[in-house]
């Protein structure tokens, strides 16, 4: 059961939001990698170690990228610590660096969690005593006896982007975001605007998107801690970056607009988008304010649904109302994409549900709707 250090070519899974597996999907294959089946908040592909780096760093949907290093089944504790010590975890464990193991189990004769985890760690190392001491973190399943251990190499969760230091009360997550925006077919040589802005999520990511840029750039890795990383597969796949960038056209027509009632979401969308490097033209405007635009373009947005701004006592109906009635009189060529947990009918009848995802234990839909040629215009 050794693990070859290098160069290995393993089961290896993109772990995303649930609702976004066939987003997510697309994005490996624009990697060039070969996907499976993908199931619940999981897609599987096959790669080297220059492909688990590339999707770390390209990757807008995904959470985290796991490693499968075993595979075996195991009844009793015994058989458990047996398997486990058989394993060369040396690859992804440097001197000083903690295991940490996260355990779900089902229909399994080992069920408890707390006493799996504390017989992982008698084998492999115990957990660390310090807050800021470095960990290392394995995803371990147990499932009908049948254990699978994964080694995460990802760290800190790819959602957590290294732009979005700021944040207002009940933001849309990045990867929700960017899977929005995918699956809006937005053209990024149109206009593209967020009227309820909230930390600039969308702006941003969508930036990024028309840029070629990665959605979280110069931020560090859980496999760059490995004693097997290897800096030059690292160097070459950040140099392929850069020539990727330095290659992807520049359209001038690129305009990403947001606006947003509260002057403090506002001042958050300017700060996030300046430490993307992406340009955004913000104010503070109410939807009514929206500007007219007969041209092609997007309006993307995760309007309040009473949790960051308080609802009357109709709820958010006048809100949502008035919000596509502005749309459809002011920028009647535009596509539109909303994220909202239910009442998007209302918004506009002609959306349709294209995914559903969870956002911060809400459960959200991805709405679209894309005008016809002969309503865009001339």
């Amino acid at each position: 059961m050794n693990i070859a250090p290098k160069r290995f070519h393993a089961d290896t899974v993109a772990v995303c939001p649930v609702g976004l597996e066939s987003v997510c999907a697309s994005e490996l294959r624009g990697l060039g990698l070969r996907v499976g089946s993908p199931t619940s908040g999981v897609v599987p592909f096959r790669g080297s170690t220059r492909a688990i780096y590339e999707t770390n760093l390209w990757l807008r949907t995904a959470t985290r990228v796991l490693v499968r290093i075993a595979r075996f089944r195991a009844t009793d504790f015994a058989h458990l610590e047996r398997r486990v010590a058989e394993l060369d975890l040396g690859p992804y464990l440097s001197d000083g660096v903690a295991p940490r193991f996260r355990v779900s189990t089902r229909k399994s004769a080992l069920y408890h969690t707390d006493a799996v985890t504390e017989r992982l760690h008698r084998v492999v190392g115990p957990p660390k005593t310090d807050d800021d001491a470095p960990e290392q973190a394995f995803v371990v399943r147990i499932d009908h006896d049948t254990v699978t251990m994964s080694v995460d190499t990802t760290g800190e969760p790819l959602h957590r982007r290294s732009w979005r230091t700021e944040t207002v009360g009940a933001s849309l997550r990045p990867t929700i975001a960017a899977g929005a925006v995918l699956l809006s077919a937005w053209d990024s040589a149109t206009p593209l605007i967020d009227p309820f802005a909230g930390s600039g999520t969308f702006v941003v990511e969508a930036g990024l998107i028309a840029v070629g840029r990665p959605p979280s750039p110069d931020r560090q890795y859980a496999f760059h801690a490995w004693p097997s990383f290897e800096g030059g597969t690292w160097a070459s796949v950040t140099g392929t970056a850069a020539t990727r960038i330095a290659e992807t056209p520049r359209s001038g027509g690129l305009t990403l607009t947001a606006f947003d009632r509260d002057r403090e979401a506002i001042r958050v969308t300017l700060a996030n988008a300046e430490r993307a490097g992406v340009v955004v033209l913000a104010d503070v405007r109410p939807i009514g304010r929206l500007t007219g635009e007969p041209g092609a373009g997007l309006v993307v947005s995760n309007p309040p649904y009473g949790k960051r701004v308080p609802a009357g006592p109709a709820g958010v109906t006048p809100l949502y109302r008035r919000f596509g009635e502005v749309v459809r009189e002011r920028r009647p060529g535009h596509a539109l994409t909303v994220v909202v947990p239910k009442g998007e009918r209302l918004i506009d009848r002609r959306l349709r549900t294209l995914a559903r995802a969870d956002n911060g234990g809400i459960g959200v839909k991805i709405s679209t709707y894309v005008p016809t040629m002969s309503t865009r215009g001339p």
